[in-house]
């Protein structure tokens, strides 16, 4: 769609660090006019390639799952990760096998197997009544798929399914992989079959046709051909049916695949019409009929159209119940539902259920179905402003300060259960709190919520499994990756409520301490809602890796940059990321803003900031900038800003409303035209529900002059004659959320005004520029900007920054 091209200023592509080549005379050369570049630049442009290869290149958990060995203390963990290769510019799944004990309260690593790539694997799950059984969804190449059965180390079984289903599901919204109660299949999500192509007949079989209907015409003509016949293709190839939006770009709709273990048959389910099947489960063998398995799943509604689902938990859908190959569903909950996970014990299936239409995320519902009663109650409900004390709502015992539930799935294996306490069905999750992640359980029997690990503001922490008595766990910080940790469910000592505690264990971090990091409240805000928050990330002092940005080690004269989250309705948590992580050690102060409509915050947080995105968010940013500023924290005649998709419309807005305060604003993927979007994105409802406009997803409304006008107003694009300072846009050009075509309006118009603009368009790359080629140019492409633009101070002239 988009062609790029090089130019001077244009970063090499850097070998990975552990096999860099030696200098050569080409360092010192540009081969697009000529011109010697400088030592001093070229070193330059090696830090920021280094210092992006050691902040983006740690391992990040995908999924682990954990099991007590035989002997006292021993703990085995299969531990998935998702890594960089920096050489071959691609992701790898890599799967590790670790051995602990956990003895005197502490957890030491006894051993670790060679790491195996499991790159191929889309996904695989061991047998929750049989642990020596495994099923393993394997994409060989691009063209061939298989499904492995093993047992222990012995393959049983290798299914090739090439020719039954497209693609595996993998991803958390679709995926699927169930073993039934007595393993004698699974049940997985793939892409449907692909509708036959034309085909040449021979003449023969086209003069056997034509005499044959000779002989039958009686005048009247019956079109019930099924499949490509005729030489031509099946008549469904090319009618409209289109995928799921950003990042299921191309794919067909999926559908749901029992696999028979014994005959290797493979068998597609049938699916309620209109709606696209997901996150299947089989229910107990009680609620089985004459034996026939029965699984429950969520069911993506589509009766008009797809809208993108990813990041969007607002969307139409129900749980469905139905026999394996029955043609009727049981609908047992509709609404905007996700993650169905069924009790241990069979009583009942619990979910979870977010407002349907308007915000894509906001505060969610757990919800408890009832298999025996065949009824549904919430047990955890809609938290409007943070709990002042303990509190029992929905008979459900709420701790002190609960915020809600923010949570896009559940995990795949989330039941705790302890031996004292058997027959109690304890669900176990990661949920937003404020500014980090907290770990929540919640009892079904004894209808308790409890936070499981502290929200101190010092680190962030998720689950990845749970299996007896044990959880798997992350914890990391804005200057630590995520580092494994064990915990263990107990006893906690109230005789009266038999509450469950869980005891953590936590390798030993080895911080490199380079990195610190605060969460400071906002002195005032115009919304009457809980103050807004925002992270600090900084470099704890100064020194060879800041050289280029921070050289004094006085706080005042630190670069700042501002960055708010996309969204809007999302969060920045204690959580390492890799972006941030890199620009703090180059030796800028990285403010992470939390404005009001921040998740974690209760669901009045969200609703304050509907029909204020272009004043309440920009004036909270301005106001958080500002803080910093007021404490010496951060230089105001060296204030940056970084932003991307909502976070890149605020930029873009302030790029014309505050001319001046920023030195230099960076973009990715920015909504700049709310109207251009709304005709072009796979999320057209988001133009409307953020404005406080109503939007049917039955009844689409139309983008009537009036309706633009209104999205006009609101838009960066009104003021883009007012924009001074540098920006740099940075697009996908497979962007389906934010499709690029308005950012280039943008740059064309800025660009005959003569204002310092820059655009890079990366091909094959959708809206989070996560290519590992995208972010690697998009990092030092954003450092060298900055840079740029922070040269000459704006009073002395003096310059700060090498040329890069």
């Amino acid at each position: 769609m988009y062609t790029t091209s090089s130019s001077a200023n244009s970063s090499p592509k850097p070998a990975p660090l552990l096999h860099r080549a030696s200098a050569s005379s080409a360092d010192s050369r540009s081969v697009s006019d000529g011109r010697r570049n400088s030592k001093a630049s070229v070193e330059f442009v090696r830090h920021l390639c280094k210092a992006f290869e050691e902040a983006y290149g740690h391992p990040s958990p995908l999924s682990a799952a954990v099991r007590r060995c035989e002997h006292p203390g021993l703990v085995s963990i299969e531990y998935t990760t998702s890594q960089r290769d920096f050489a071959r510019d691609t992701r790898r799944k890599v799967v590790s096998h670790m051995l602990f004990c956990i003895q005197n309260g502490r957890l030491s690593k006894l051993s670790t197997s060679t790491p195996a790539d499991a790159t191929n694997v889309c996904s695989s799950l061991q047998s929750p009544t049989d642990s020596s059984l495994l099923a393993v969804l394997r994409s060989v190449s691009s063209t061939e798929r298989v499904v492995e059965i093993w047992r222990n180390d012995a393959l049983l079984k290798c299914i090739d399914v090439t020719n039954e289903h497209g693609d595996f599901y993998g991803d958390s919204t679709f995926g699927s992989l169930a073993w039934s109660n007595n393993n004698s299949c699974i049940v997985y999500t793939a892409e449907r079959p692909e509708y036959a192509k034309a085909k040449a007949e021979s003449s023969d079989t086209a003069d056997a046709a034509a005499s044959d209907a000779e002989k039958i015409f009686d005048g009247n003509v019956t079109d019930d051909i099924d499949g490509g016949v005729g030489g031509v293709a099946d008549s469904r190839r090319y009618e409209m049916d289109s995928d799921w939006g950003e990042t299921f770009n191309g794919k067909r709709p999926p559908v749901l695949v029992m696999l028979d273990v014994q005959t290797a048959s493979v068998t597609i389910l049938p699916s309620p019409d209109g709606v696209s099947p997901g996150q299947a489960q089989f229910l107990p063998d009680s609620t089985a009929a004459n034996g026939v398995p029965r699984i429950v799943f969520t069911g993506y509604k589509h009766t008009i159209r797809k809208y993108g689902i990813v990041y969007c938990q607002n969307r139409p859908s129900g749980l469905y119940a139905c026999d394996l190959g029955a043609k009727e569903f049981e609908c047992i909950y509709s609404g905007a539902v996700r993650s169905p996970r069924v009790t241990p014990s069979g009583s009942g299936v619990v979910f979870l259920s977010t407002m349907l239409g308007g915000p894509h995320a906001s505060t969610s519902e757990l919800v408890f179905y009832d298999l025996e009663r065949r009824d549904s109650r919430v047990v955890v409900p809609i938290i409007f402003r943070p709990l002042d004390g303990q509190q029992r709502i929905n008979d459900t015992l709420l701790p002190d300060g609960f915020v809600g539930i923010y949570a896009d799935q559940l995990p795949m294996n989330p039941w705790l259960r302890i031996d004292s306490h058997s027959k109690r069905d304890i669900l176990v999750f990661t949920s937003a709190w404020r500014s980090t992640n907290a770990i929540l359980t919640y009892d079904i029997q004894n209808q308790a919520l409890e936070r499981q690990t502290p929200v101190d503001n010092t680190s962030s922490n998720s689950v990845l499994s749970a299996n007896g008595d044990l959880v798997a766990g992350i914890i990391s910080t804005p200057g630590e990756p995520g580092s494994l940790m064990i915990g263990e469910a107990i006893d906690d000592a109230s005789p009266s409520v038999g509450k469950v505690k869980i005891k953590w264990h936590k390798q030993q971090i080895l911080s490199s301490g380079s990195l610190s990091w605060k969460v400071i409240q906002s002195s005032e805000s115009k919304s009457s809602v809980l103050l807004p928050e925002s992270i600090f990330v900084y470099p704890a002092n100064s020194g060879a890796e800041t050289r280029y940005f921070w050289k004094d080690g006085k706080p005042k004269s630190r670069p700042l940059i501002v960055q708010p989250h996309g969204g809007p309705h999302a969060a920045f948590t204690l959580d390492y990321n890799p972006c941030t992580a890199g620009l703090a050690k180059l030796g800028f102060g990285v403010l992470l803003v939390n404005f009001t409509g921040s998740l974690g915050f209760g669901q009045d947080s969200v609703f304050a900031q509907i029909g204020n995105m272009d004043t309440l968010t920009i004036d909270e940013i301005q106001h958080s900038a500002a803080q910093i500023h007021k404490n010496s924290e951060g230089d105001a005649d060296a204030t940056v800003y970084l932003g991307g998709s909502y976070s890149g419309y605020t930029g873009a807005m302030l790029a014309g409303l505050v001319p001046g305060f920023y030195r230099a604003i960076a973009l990715r993927n920015p909504v700049i035209s709310i109207g251009e979007n709304a005709a072009m994105s796979d999320i057209p409802d988001w133009c409307w529900a953020e404005l406080g406009l109503e939007y049917n997803f039955e009844m689409p409304p139309e983008l009537t002059p009036d309706v633009f006008a209104q999205m006009w107003k609101a838009s960066p694009s009104r003021i883009a004659h007012k924009v001074q300072d540098p920006v740099l846009l940075l697009l996908g050009a497979n962007d389906r959320r934010v499709p690029p075509p308005q950012s280039l309006s943008y740059y064309y118009r800025l660009k005959a005004a003569k204002a310092p603009v820059q655009c890079k368009i990366y091909p094959s790359v959708g809206h989070p520029l996560n290519s590992i080629e995208a972010e690697r140019d998009s990092f030092v492409s954003i450092a060298r900007f900055y840079a740029s633009s922070l040269k000459k101070d704006s009073k002395s002239g003096k310059t700060d920054c090498i040329k890069p």
